[in-house]
Formats: structure tokens, C-alpha cells, sequence
């Protein structure tokens, strides 16, 4: 196995339990324990992660997001799912709205290599706007405000404000935490009044959320996932959870 390949393991061990340790990833991956103490190194280096006695934990915490950077490395074959399973839903002379994050960003990735014509596409997010900007028959609408570095996206009360003035046909939400009773939470204070105003101006709304989003929690309440149209996931729901899918009306897509 490559060293990016082992790190990226690393990574995505990470996103399951929050904590690994040198013997444990040792063994799994069938390497010295010094060679994964050195993936650790170049992980803490890159600010991916921190380690402590005997292993890491993860750069996240229920009042930080982990970084655009991390998340953007973890999960990507669900992600990319998701986003296929998202697209369809878009046409042509739509306005739409992409919030921050690299599940969306995937799904931007997808749109860029498809034919539009008249399509508004409107994000907080700084790279799912430059990979769309270029793109022939979109017009991309990138919203002002504070720019949070840590999730590469602007937020605050001036995109709020542009929100208020706009309409959305559909509405695809990205989220780093589920509650186990089922809360969209967020560690930014700044994206709340964002995420709540594109819900009311959007006819439709769709959450992209991998497994690793829920059962957890962060430090502020957005709103709760009843609240949206269409769950992507590729969460095994149980047979109780998939009740209260129907029960409040949200259709989930399980890719």
C-alpha cells in the first residue's frame, strides 16, 4: 500500500471513532508501528490531525469543524454518490442554491461536465464557484459576507441578507453533524441564519449527509432534518428511522 493510500485510511478511520492508535493501524494495515507514526507526522503536519500518547484524534470537535481540507479527503466514493444521485433532480433555467461543503462541491464537479442552458446557480461556497463559473449556460451568484476559512465559504449578516432577496427553486444543504433526535447542527454560529433563510426561500430542499454525519453533535442548533424535502444518504436507516422518514414526509434516497 501507498503512503497516501495508508494515510487516507488513517483519515477515514478517523471520521468512524474520532481516536486511532500506532498498534492498532499497525496491525491493520500490516506495517511497523514506526511507519505509521510517521503518517502521523506528516498528518499533524498538514493540520489533519493531533496526536497523542499511543495514536491521533481527529482536528474536530462539537465547537470546531474539521477543516474544508480534511473533510474533502474523507469518504469520496460516497460523496460522489450522493452527488449522482443529486443531480438529476437539476434542469435547466433553474435557480438553485449550493451551500458550502465538498459533498456539494462533488456534485458541482458533476454539473460542470453537463449541458445547461439558463441555469442560476447560487453558492457561499469559493470553490464550487470557481469550478462553475467557467461552465457555459450557468450563472453563478457567489455570496458576499465573512469569509470563514475554515470551511472555504462566506457567512455572516450580509450573505444572509443577499438569501432574503432570492428564491431558489431547489435548495441542496451540506451538514457536519445529525443529532441522534435528528437536529441539523452546526460549530458556526455565522451559518445559521444563512442555512435557515435559503430553507425559506427555497421551494425544495435537499440534504447530502454520508454516514459519518450523524449521531453527532456540535455546538448550535440550525434546524431540524424534518424540515427538509429529500434526505441523500448512504446511512443505513433502520426500519423505525425509515417510519419516521415517511411519517414526516422527507423522502430518503439511499445510495
Amino acid at each position: 500500500m501507498l503512503p497516501a493510500e495508508r494515510r487516507q485510511f488513517i483519515l477515514n478511520e478517523l471520521y468512524k471513532s474520532k481516536a486511532v492508535t500506532v498498534n492498532d493501524l499497525a496491525q491493520q494495515l500490516d506495517v511497523t508501528t514506526m511507519t505509521i507514526r510517521r503518517d502521523l507526522q506528516h498528518l499533524e503536519e498538514g493540520g489533519l490531525v493531533e496526536k497523542s500518547h499511543g495514536g491521533a484524534v481527529l482536528v474536530e470537535s462539537s465547537v470546531k469543524d474539521a477543516t474544508y481540507r480534511n473533510r474533502k479527503l474523507v469518504h469520496i466514493d460516497e460523496k460522489r454518490k450522493m452527488a449522482a444521485a443529486a443531480l438529476p433532480m437539476i434542469e435547466s433555467s433553474m435557480s438553485i442554491f449550493l451551500d458550502a461543503g465538498t459533498t456539494n462541491f462533488e456534485l458541482a464537479e458533476l454539473m460542470a461536465k453537463q449541458r445547461w442552458e439558463n441555469l442560476t446557480v447560487v453558492t457561499n461556497d469559493l470553490a464550487i464557484a470557481q469550478v462553475l463559473t467557467p461552465v457555459l449556460g450557468i450563472y453563478v451568484i457567489l455570496l458576499g459576507g465573512h469569509i470563514d476559512v475554515e470551511s472555504n465559504s462566506t457567512c455572516g449578516v450580509l450573505a444572509t441578507n443577499m438569501v432574503q432577496t432570492m428564491h431558489f427553486d431547489i435548495c441542496f444543504f451540506g451538514t457536519q453533524a445529525v443529532t441522534p433526535d435528528w437536529r441539523i447542527m452546526t460549530a458556526n454560529a455565522e451559518k445559521i441564519d444563512v442555512k435557515r433563510a435559503c430553507l425559506h426561500a427555497s421551494d425544495k430542499v435537499v440534504l447530502l449527509a454520508d454516514h459519518s454525519k450523524f449521531k453527532k453533535h456540535k455546538l448550535y442548533y440550525i434546524l431540524d432534518i424534518w424540515e427538509m424535502d429529500v434526505l441523500i444518504s448512504d446511512y443505513m436507516a433502520t426500519a423505525e428511522e425509515q417510519s419516521l422518514f415517511d411519517e414526516h414526509h422527507v423522502t430518503f434516497i439511499h445510495v
